[in-house]
């Protein structure tokens, strides 16, 4: 009797809380039917909105006045405010997101994990002061061992290293690992999404970032973890395509500024090393002097009190004239998301995207049958990419601005992690991911021709329960 009330109370919860209604349908139908199994998974997986996070912030800032303030100023421009002249995607994205742009950097496009990893332990190796690293997953293989190695050896230098990892994305890395390293003096730590009373059942919630930051000069940004997988040499596992992106400027510290958030949310403490200001502040001033380098960083995450990642993802569908290419692993994409890419395919926009042809999670693997169908019927065409897994999260706006990162084309992303994408309108760059993207969709080939169907009824079974369970994928 206890659970049946308590079911039926929930389901009035549900009602009123529940972000979608397709959602808010869901959980009452299973409340009211299967009380005992559906009413501990309600109160688990149907929380959108992270507590704490915001005032974890603010208490360390009572502390640490002019740390968090640098932090703010870096990642914040005032709400409902112009602060552009909205003439490019990236003005646009920018008071969108209310986060400020800044110039005198420089980049370098890092495709699959040789480059990347390449690049990281050597920079890695040079850091003079401190290394912040924040991934997803960690693996305990080979070049798990080689950044451990690398980041102890910053130790033997005393360079101050600290290292987030989601306590879910690593579930399987041994402890002998973290023992390893905090024995050797780095702080490394979970960010913990579970502290607090209030948030002891949040294990939906995941931190999805991946970035490094070397003296708060040089971040890397991109879609890749820490894993074998990455290289090719992971037994059991197909090489996974993917890319990110080396910083050398302004952009880093801003970088620096969401490792900084998260940190303060895990430790409750300071970065008593990290330098804020240069000599040569390159905030951006808008006008036909500044130069092409202008850049922001997109974090969003379910502290936010607005939708700001699909804001983001809205607002380059938004200001698209030619193409709007994006290349995602998941394409689970919510209601507003498929409507802004129909405005732009109608607009005449080249709208295209690349999603893997093998399965990482099955469930959002099948879901991502119906949204193709779905963009069929508005003529934008799905490419599948087919030599190894495509990772790789990455959106191309006509010739004037690319995005770069951790967020994927799904709710999880939209609603349910902490992401982030650097916005980059440097024509060099540009360039380089137009040849990349290029060549990734001359590899593949497309799947959602209209009106043509070759998947057995299994698969169509399994597709439309997968869509089910969308809002949560």
């Amino acid at each position: 009797m206890l659970i049946e009330l308590l079911a039926i109370v929930s389901a009035f919860h549900a009602l009123r809380h529940v972000r979608t209604a397709q959602a808010a349908v869901a959980w009452v139908i299973g409340l009211v039917t299967i009380p005992f199994l559906v009413l501990p998974m309600y109160w688990v997986f149907a929380r959108h909105r992270f507590e704490g996070y915001r005032e974890a912030i603010r208490a360390v800032g009572e502390r640490h006045v002019q740390s968090v303030a640098s932090v703010r100023r870096e990642l914040i421009t005032d709400a409902n405010i112009r602060t552009t002249n909205l003439d490019t995607s990236l003005e646009y994205l920018a008071d969108v997101l209310d986060t400020p742009l800044c110039t005198g950097n420089s980049y370098e496009l890092l495709i699959d994990g040789d480059a990347f990893f390449d690049s990281l332990l050597q920079r890695i190796d040079a850091a003079e002061h401190y290394v912040y690293l924040e991934f997803y997953i960690l693996r305990d293989d080979e070049i798990g061992s080689k950044l451990a190695d690398a980041l102890l050896r910053c130790v033997e230098r005393r360079v101050v290293v600290r290292l987030l990892y989601d306590e879910v994305g690593c579930l399987r890395l041994p402890r002998r690992y973290i023992s390893r390293l905090v024995a050797a003096g780095i702080d490394m730590r979970a960010f913990n999404t579970r502290q607090g009373f209030v948030n002891r059942f949040q294990i939906n919630f995941r931190n999805h970032r991946k970035l490094a930051v070397i003296d708060g000069k040089i971040a890397f940004v991109g879609g890749l973890n820490v894993g074998d997988e990455y290289i090719g040499i992971s037994a059991g596992r197909t090489r996974w395509r993917d890319t990110a992106v080396e910083i050398e400027g302004e952009l880093a510290r801003k970088v620096q500024a969401v490792f900084a958030g998260d940190y303060y949310w895990a430790a409750r403490t300071d970065l008593p090393e990290a330098t804020w200001h240069f000599e040569a502040d390159r905030s951006y001033g808008g006008g036909p002097e500044t130069d092409s380098s202008i850049a922001a960083v997109c974090a969003t995450g379910p502290a936010d009190q607005r939708p700001r990642a699909t804001m983001m993802f809205a607002s380059t569908a938004a200001t698209a004239k030619r193409r709007l290419w994006i290349s995602t692993p998941y394409l689970v994409p919510d209601d507003a998301l498929m409507v802004a890419l129909a405005m732009a395919r109608a607009r005449g926009v080249d709208v295209r995207l690349l999603i893997p042809s093998i399965a990482d999670q099955w469930a959002v693997f099948l879901a991502g049958f119906y949204y193709e169908q779905q963009l069929a019927e508005v003529g934008i065409p799905v490419y599948r990419f087919p030599h190894g897994f495509m990772h790789q999260k990455c959106v191309l706006v006509d010739d004037d601005l690319v995005l770069i990162g951790s967020h994927n084309f799904d709710n999880r992303s939209l609603y349910l992690n902490f992401e982030l994408m650097v916005a980059i309108a440097d024509p060099k760059l540009i360039a380089d991911v137009v040849e990349m993207l290029e060549h990734d969709f001359a590899e593949s080939a497309r799947s959602n021709v209209p009106g043509k169907s070759l998947r057995p009824l299994f698969a169509r079974i399994g597709t439309a329960i997968a869509r089910l369970f969308s809002p949560v994928l």
